[in-house]
């Protein structure tokens, strides 16, 4: 008998998901998000922890000036990078 062995890939989140973990992260209802908030909101999204530093350097990598706050926009550009390395 032979075993297949098929891998996990995890499925980029939907638009709605990203919506949701956005506000989930937007704690002072802003509509933007802190680095900080960004962490929780990615940790809601996937259940992932992800560092502060590892989330700026996505920040970095996608232009999103980490000196202030992201729009919903910007998220989901740093999210669907994150997605891309492999880390949510």
């Amino acid at each position: 008998m032979v075993e297949c062995q098929t891998a996990f890939r995890h499925l980029p989140a939907s638009q709605d998901d990203l919506r949701d973990a956005f506000k989930s992260g937007d704690r002072d209802g802003d509509n933007t998000l802190s680095v900080r908030e960004a962490v929780s909101a990615v940790q809601a999204l996937g259940g992932q922890t992800l560092g502060a530093e590892q989330l700026e350097r996505a920040c970095n990598d996608c232009g999103v000036d980490t000196g202030r706050e992201m729009d919903f926009d910007e998220f989901v550009r740093v999210v669907r990078k994150l997605e891309g390395e492999g880390a949510l």
